[in-house]
């Protein structure tokens, strides 16, 4: 499978999302966000290094499979165990359907909301939420090296365990990337113009979204619990973050 569908963090769309923003980084938005073009550069720049720095991280799979190939799942913590005995490429296509769908929705909520405004700018936001949570979250996997739940999955077949992806666990990309989204989607759109319902309805989806892809990554055996646990949880700092500080009364 080709790497941007496997992995929704890749560089390759850390990449496309950088070309989107410096195209907008040179222009004003009207309030309550602002763009400034130094600033972004520095958001920017740092996605896209810490996304480039992940791939730079040695592979250490060979080692990891022979340490962890005669593991006994249930000497893994209770809290983490059960994520070891699932195993759906089903759920895994079905995450990364639901992702993709949310990378569309997040873009195209906050854009409608201030298509009388900047449109621009919501689609720059958004973008950079997504490119840091990527950014973080590849150079975590890489650093820490974390078996996948199906390495301890007797029914998956070795090579698959053999992979640099299987040991790739910590923190799940599939929560980070869509919890920034959802997130960062929804600070912009409490900000604009839309009625109390769509607001309270789009928070309501920015929980419900990721707390279903983690539900998802864990029956696939892609993570266990903790795994998405901390990534949607550092996915939302980031989608709240990067708004945030993008407000007029913040930039000073």
């Amino acid at each position: 499978m080709p790497i941007a569908l496997e992995r929704p963090g890749a560089m390759l769309r850390a990449v496309l999302f950088a070309g989107i923003l410096l195209a907008h980084s040179i222009t004003l938005a009207q309030q309550p966000f602002e763009l400034k073009g130094g600033r972004e550069a520095a958001w920017v720049g740092a996605g896209l290094a810490l996304n480039a720095g992940s791939f730079l991280v040695p592979d250490r799979s060979d080692e990891l499979f022979e340490r962890h190939r005669h593991t006994d799942r249930t000497s893994i913590p209770a809290f983490d165990r059960v994520a070891a005995f699932n195993w759906s490429p089903r759920a895994h296509r079905t995450s990364n359907i639901v992702f993709y769908s949310t990378m569309a929705l997040s873009l195209a909520g906050p854009v409608l909301a201030y298509a009388n405004d900047e449109p621009g700018v919501p689609m720059a936001l958004v973008g950079e939420s997504f490119l840091l949570s990527a950014g973080l979250t590849g150079m975590t996997k890489a650093l820490v090296h974390r078996p996948r739940p199906y390495v301890f999955n007797p029914d998956v077949p070795e090579s698959i365990k053999r992979e640099r992806e299987a040991y790739l666990s910590f923190w799940s990309g599939h929560a980070a990337n869509t919890s920034a989204l959802c997130v960062s989607s929804a600070m912009l759109i409490d900000r604009s113009q839309a009625d109390a319902g769509v607001r309270a309805a789009v928070w309501a989806g920015a929980v419900a979204v990721p707390l279903a892809m983690s539900w998802l990554r864990v029956r696939r055996g892609s993570h266990f619990p903790s795994d998405v646990l901390v990534g949607c949880l550092a996915g939302a700092v980031t989608g709240f973050v990067v708004p945030y500080f993008h407000r007029p009364e913040n930039l000073n």
